[in-house]
């Protein structure tokens, strides 16, 4: 079900509801971390500061596919609208937290329904707009995240100091209620009749999450809550990898598996899968650096490291749109990957040959470029492997992509963080290594294939 089923005067309508919804969902952990240190001084703990973050994190990344495949199941509609649903209710919740247990709690459903919204935007501008369109309106969507990383840092400190942690979760109601009114109002149910998603392999789903909620602990409190060398934390990379082995042999035999058969084998999506983590990879590592370099080796004010992250976080935004229309104009997927890495990789080359010598006007150069190249980018991997799957299930092959480009990021936080005592040079190389990477992996992508894939779907011979 494509653009043609809705008419046209109710786009701009959609895409407002979706951009709503996918800001929600990105803002939610950038606007907390500002008013933390008020909410650990008024929940009385600082022994768990980190773990509200963990906790969404967690929640989102798993919901993030077992919301795609819900939607392939039950309709794009229904569940972005209880996605959104549960998302306010957990907003309240979490503004009438009275201790930090709660608020934890509370925390990891709202990052549940966070990656459900998160899924399910970019599933439905998927099937709402043929190829030759898709690239721009995707392009559009993902500049939610730029516009959450500017946003988030700024409400989080105006909303504490001028009024209270709480209105962080209260501002979240006025803005859902527009998305679902939106949505509701302006978006067709979007269910497709198919086979293979005529229910659910629950037995499949609970075994998925048992075996990667272990794995993402080890990684984000690896070193934290958890030492090293502490046997819990080897006995969770264990229980993890079993858990695993598992759940890939109930999805060969499952007549309504999670991921469609052969999609993890594909190469079309491999490479679109690794192109979209390497990107997050450098991303993440650039969040993690410049705030470090401003505030612990130059000494700045947190103020001055905030400002400075802006030009990145508007260049992502500028990036996402301008890549989305190159995109849907050239239909040269290879090209605009190998172009768009190749820029950010020059913003990194910048950051590392001036090291901690670099000059603020030069950081800004660098970080524009970064933001620019990595932000253009987005809408390629997403478009790409969506050639290669019946619109039935593009809720999942969506959301699987997404799942990748977050545990890229996930991962390089983990080790970026350890990194940032032992060497700073070194996560720069990382970085520049990863985008390196995604060139090489999206050079030999076969755009033949895509090509062919996105006609078969247009039904043109």
């Amino acid at each position: 079900m494509h653009a043609e089923k809705n008419s046209l005067e109710n786009i701009p309508a959609i895409m407002a509801g979706l951009m709503l919804s996918l800001l929600l969902a990105a803002l939610d952990n950038s606007i907390v971390a500002t008013a933390m240190p008020k909410i650990i001084e008024d929940l009385q703990g600082l022994e768990y500061y980190s773990l509200p973050f963990t906790s969404y994190l967690l929640f989102s990344t798993v919901a993030i596919p077992i919301a795609g495949k819900l939607s392939d199941v039950f309709g794009r509609k229904v569940v972005i609208l209880w996605g959104m649903t549960g998302f306010l209710v957990t907003s309240i919740l979490c503004a009438l937290s009275i201790n930090m247990p709660m608020l934890i709690t509370i925390r990891g459903l709202q990052g549940a329904c966070g990656g459900a919204l998160a899924s399910s935007t970019f599933i439905i501008t998927a099937e709402l707009f043929p190829p030759k369109q898709r690239a721009k309106y995707i392009g559009i969507l993902a500049s939610m995240h730029g516009l959450a990383s500017l946003l988030g840092p700024v409400l989080g400190g105006v909303i504490t100091e001028y009024m209270s942690w709480h209105w962080i979760f209260f501002i979240n109601i006025p803005i859902g209620i527009a998305a679902i009114y939106l949505l509701n109002r302006h978006l067709s149910l979007l269910k497709h009749a198919d086979a293979n998603n005529n229910g659910l392999d629950v037995k499949g789903i609970l075994v998925f999450l048992a075996a990667i909620f272990p794995f993402l602990i080890c990684l984000t409190e690896g070193g934290r809550l958890l030492p090293w060398t502490s046997p819990l934390l080897f006995i969770l990379a264990a229980l993890s990898i079993c858990l695993m082995i598992w759940f890939v042999k109930l999805e060969q035999k499952s007549h309504s598996p999670m991921l469609p058969s052969g999609l993890l084998k594909n190469k079309v999506f491999q490479k679109a899968a690794l192109a979209a983590a390497m990107g997050y990879v450098a991303l993440f590592g650039l969040i993690l650096y410049i705030p470090y370099i401003l505030q612990i080796v130059l000494k700045k004010s947190v103020s001055f490291s905030g400002i400075m992250m802006l030009p990145m976080s508007l260049s992502m935004v500028v990036g996402g749109m301008i890549g989305g229309v190159i995109v849907s104009r050239s239909q040269r997927y290879r090209q605009s990957s190998i172009i768009n890495f190749s820029i950010a990789i020059a913003g990194f080359a910048v950051l590392l040959f001036f090291g901690t010598d670099i000059s603020m006007p030069l950081m800004v150069v660098a970080l524009l470029l970064a933001g620019l190249g990595i932000g253009m980018n987005f809408p390629v991997v997403n478009i790409v492997p969506q050639a290669i799957i019946s619109v039935a299930q593009m809720g999942i092959l969506v959301s699987t992509i997404e799942f990748f480009q977050v545990m890229g990021g996930v991962l390089s936080t983990s080790v970026f963080g350890k990194m940032l005592s032992i060497s700073l040079p070194a996560i720069l190389w990382t970085c520049i290594a990863a985008l390196a990477t995604g060139i090489i992996t999206m050079s030999l992508l076969d755009e033949k294939a895509v090509h062919e894939g996105f006609a078969k779907q247009r039904n043109i011979p």
